[in-house]
């Protein structure tokens, strides 16, 4: 822990009454960036710190989460936890410090859920969905700009293009690193293009767009007393299709549901925020986020094999498989011929191991 880091926040958050002094705690998760818990007696924070050698865009990221969650904070409290503090030491970190929202997400609940219990933490999870919507549609232009700050993290076709060329390579090698603005046809030549094209970055390229997380999964979600819940993670907030947000609730492995039962979910948020997804769109976004987490689940089961956490590595081969029997459920559904869904089919890898 860099001591210019401590020192620096803990200034802050004394100027702003937030007292002291404060243990640093290493809050043990899989995440891009560092999370610390700070206490002082019976106060605690949540630190996340951006580190350059980390993520060549920690600046970025820092800046639209900050921001993002002051916005929030006021404009619709208890949706996003609250910031109490942020520091920026230019080549060196980036930190924000907010609420603490405790230390189970809304992902670890479900995996002691029953399955009643699993109904009505979708039915929070949508209700907080809906919530958001809301405030991103009375505030677009804040956020939308605040999106737009840089092109970081837009959803455009050659994002999408590289989203899928780098899921397949991942899946294929999950050792690989690919650089972030590799050439999609390099990096996964063998991926059928003009399918993938049609059948899902058109789909999501030509929806009307609003303010989406762009990151809307359970484990993004963390339940506040009396089954609220508030949404963390905003680094990566982005203007596309909407059907994105309810792709990444809804593909979720913790709620176990069908593909029928997917697809109903979707219909019911469909319309939330006054943009009607069609269906083709939301099995485009289901595809593409399906086959993202499948090979960030791949990647990281190799991480924990490498470690022998062989209970993490065993969790995460089964969040896999979960997420390419649901890019296989998805694809079924894209809007293109039969032919066209078998070459997606066969060219995903690892898609029958």
């Amino acid at each position: 822990m860099n001591d210019d880091l401590r020192t620096g926040l803990s200034a802050i958050l004394a100027a702003s009454g937030e007292g002291g002094p404060w243990s640093w705690h290493s809050v043990a998760a899989d995440a891009r960036h560092e999370i610390w818990r700070l206490r002082s007696g019976p106060a605690s924070l949540i630190v996340k710190v951006y580190r350059p050698d980390v993520d060549r865009y920690y600046h970025h990221r820092w800046r639209r989460e900050e921001r993002a969650l002051d916005l929030l904070s006021r404009q619709a409290p208890g949706l996003v936890p609250r910031p109490h503090g942020a520091l920026l030491a230019p080549d060196a970190f980036a930190a924000v410090a907010m609420e603490d929202l405790g230390a189970e997400s809304l992902a670890e609940r479900l995996d002691t859920a029953d399955a009643g219990e699993r109904t009505g933490l979708l039915e929070h999870a949508i209700e907080t969905l809906a919530a958001f919507r809301d405030v991103a549609s009375r505030h677009q232009g804040m956020l939308r700009a605040l999106a737009y700050q840089s092109d970081l993290d837009r959803i455009t076709r050659d994002t999408l293009r590289r989203r899928l060329a780098i899921a397949a390579a991942r899946l294929g090698n999950p050792s690989t690193a690919p650089e972030p603005d590799a050439a999609p046809r390099t990096l996964a030549p063998d991926l059928p293009w003009r399918d993938l094209e049609a059948g899902i970055v058109r789909s999501l390229i030509r929806a009307p767009r609003q303010v989406v997380h762009n990151g809307y999964s359970p484990l993004n979600l963390m339940p506040r007393p009396g089954g609220r819940l508030a949404v963390i993670d905003w680094e990566t907030l982005a203007v596309a299709a909407p059907a994105l947000d309810a792709a990444d609730l809804l593909t979720f492995p913790g709620f176990g549901l069908t593909a029928n039962a997917i697809g109903d979910q979707a219909s019911r948020i469909a319309s939330v925020g006054g943009v009607a997804e069609l269906a083709h769109e939301f099995w485009a976004a289901a595809a593409e986020r399906s086959l993202t987490y499948a090979a960030t689940a791949a990647v990281r089961q190799g991480r924990q094999h490498a470690t022998s956490a062989r209970d993490r590595a065993s969790t995460y081969a089964a969040r896999r498989r979960w997420y390419l029997r649901v890019f296989d459920d998805a694809v079924e559904r894209l809007d293109l011929d039969a032919g066209a869904r078998r070459r997606i089919r066969d060219a995903a890898p690892g898609l029958d191991a």
